[in-house]
């Protein structure tokens, strides 16, 4: 796509990699809206951002993405301030096996809920303009890892959804495109997990130093990477240290 001109939204947007990937949108030409339940964070960044991009160019608002009502409210909000929205990146997550039910709602709810307000707003057969949605799932949605079982499962989730969607033969007409991006462990404050967050906590800590963290600008290339890639409906980008390639994932390709 290209990405002048264009709007997009992004959940988890305050901070971490979604922030970084929304100032990246920015830099080309984009306008941003972020989205985040953080709004003091949230807040700074568009402040920040609109400083150095220009006035009308970022835009915050609050959103529980777990929250069905939350989100269309979010959602209907960036609308009204840019009329559309072009790009849509479902990239809110969190950690926290303890707290199961709450990480679903935001890792699993929070897509769908996106993915649907997204697939209405801009789907061409129903006079929207069409529209790339990507979701962040992550390495461990196209592995296993008994470290977190159900954040991984979650993650298989985020995959399945969208490789689904992917496969929608009324795509054409829809004028739409899915994919996910799917990183090793990135170098941002997400991975500061407390241990009870974790069901093996010492495991997950034995495992970080095995693979060590990927440094956010590589995240970064690799989301705008499958942005920009035209051809990449249903394809699931794996990225790492040593870069990122389209990954096949047999649970879903089959």
């Amino acid at each position: 796509m290209k990405i002048e001109g264009s709007v997009a939204f992004i959940t988890g947007g305050a901070m971490g990699v979604g922030k970084n990937v929304a100032e990246a949108l920015l830099k080309e030409g984009a306008k941003v809206a972020l989205a985040d339940i953080a709004a003091e964070q949230g807040e700074a960044t568009a402040s920040d951002f609109r400083k150095a991009y220009g006035e009308d160019r970022a835009f915050f608002v609050k959103c529980d993405v777990g929250d069905e009502q939350s989100f269309k409210d979010a959602f209907a909000s960036a609308v009204s301030k840019y009329g559309n929205i072009d790009l849509m990146l479902n990239n809110a997550g969190l950690v926290n096996e303890k707290r199961w039910q709450m990480m679903c709602s935001v890792n699993i709810s929070g897509v769908v809920n996106g993915t649907q307000l997204a697939v209405e707003h801009m789907r061409k057969d129903k006079r929207g303009r069409g529209g790339v949605i990507i979701n962040t799932a992550s390495m461990v949605g196209l592995v296993t890892r008994f470290v977190f079982p159900v954040y991984v499962a979650s993650k298989h989730a985020v995959v399945g959804f969208t490789s689904s969607w992917a496969k929608n033969p009324y795509l054409g007409d829809m004028g739409l495109r899915f994919g996910t991006v799917c990183p090793t462990a990135v170098d941002t404050a997400f991975q500061k997990f407390k241990d009870e967050q974790l069901l093996y906590p010492d495991e997950f800590k034995e495992m970080l130093k095995a693979i060590s963290l990927m440094g956010v600008d590589q995240a970064v290339d690799g989301f705008m990477k499958i942005i920009k890639d035209d051809d990449s409906n249903g394809k699931n980008l794996a990225i790492t240290k040593e870069g990122s390639k389209y990954a096949h994932n047999e649970l879903v390709d089959g």
